[in-house]
């Protein structure tokens, strides 16, 4: 083996711990936040993920009055976002064999879950 090259050291007789040592139990750097920022009494207080899901939804729409978005409580830790738009702008919303919109759903579980939460995201039309 060459003089410049030589093995790792391992830390003692510790066992490898995936994630470093960072304190927090081997378990990497990031904190699970399940269930601190969900309420006992399951009101339904905004969160980031169906803040996100509302500015991406308008976003893709190109015209906030062309989209309503109804929020509601579905039980402890769950919210339901039904969005009624205009036949024009649902094909945006869906898009391509259902492709945006599956994408937006996982995008927004990922965020609620990190809370301890689920969201989920209804699209339907206008009767208008």
């Amino acid at each position: 083996m060459d003089e410049s090259r030589r093995p790792a050291q391992r830390d003692g007789d510790q066992p490898y711990k995936k994630g470093g040592t960072s304190g927090q139990g081997g378990r990497g750097r990031f904190v699970n936040n399940r269930g601190r920022s969900s309420s006992p009494t399951g009101d339904s207080t905004s969160t980031a993920a169906e803040e996100l899901a509302e500015y991406v939804i308008t976003v893709l729409a190109r015209d906030p009055d062309a989209v309503q978005i109804t929020r509601s409580a579905g039980g402890y830790g769950r919210a339901r976002l039904t969005v009624q738009c205009d036949p024009s702008v649902t094909g945006r919303l869906i898009g391509k064999e259902g492709r945006t919109i599956t994408a937006l759903r996982q995008v927004v579980r990922a965020v609620a879950g990190r809370y301890g939460k689920r969201v989920d995201i209804e699209v339907a039309l206008s009767n208008d």
